[in-house]
């Protein structure tokens, strides 16, 4: 079964919800990291585009697995495929712990000012970073096996 919306596969859409959510999230982190004083008023939105981020990217995942079955895929593209369903997957993962943290320094953040908050903070930047840089090469696989073919690559 192939999930889509208005007859178009959602894997497309669902991408550019991806690489919109999880790198703005990643700088609203690291933003926090840098001006713990701002996750008073900031670190609930930036946890919850994380958080959506997150469920992008699994709903990506799944849509873009449901999508690859669904296609005549030829023998030339396959590892192209695979190597791209392989990045997506570390970036729905990657995504989750991302999110988690997001949430947990927006805790803690508004509860204190403690050493402890802001390591947390900082760990959620940085799990944003790596978020963005499996974001950014699952992107860049999806888009040489999509258009590829037109640039010459």
């Amino acid at each position: 079964m192939l999930i889509t919306v208005v007859g178009l596969p959602a894997h497309p859409l669902l991408v550019h919800a991806v690489v919109v959510l999880i790198p703005l999230a990643a700088l609203g982190s690291l933003a926090l990291a840098v001006r713990p004083s701002w996750s008073r008023p900031y670190g609930l939105l930036v946890a919850a585009v994380a958080v959506a981020g997150a469920i992008a990217a699994t709903l990506a995942m799944i849509a873009g697995n449901q999508l690859e079955m669904a296609l005549d895929i030829t023998p030339g593209f396959v590892p192209v495929i695979a190597r791209h369903g392989e990045l997506g997957q570390f970036t729905a993962i990657a995504a989750w712990p991302f999110a988690v943290l997001s949430v947990l320094s927006t805790v803690l953040g508004r509860r204190s000012s403690s050493a402890g908050a802001r390591t947390v903070g900082v760990l959620s930047a940085i799990a944003g970073i790596i978020a963005v840089v499996l974001t950014v090469l699952a992107g860049h696989t999806g888009s040489s096996a999509v258009w590829g073919h037109v640039t010459g690559s």
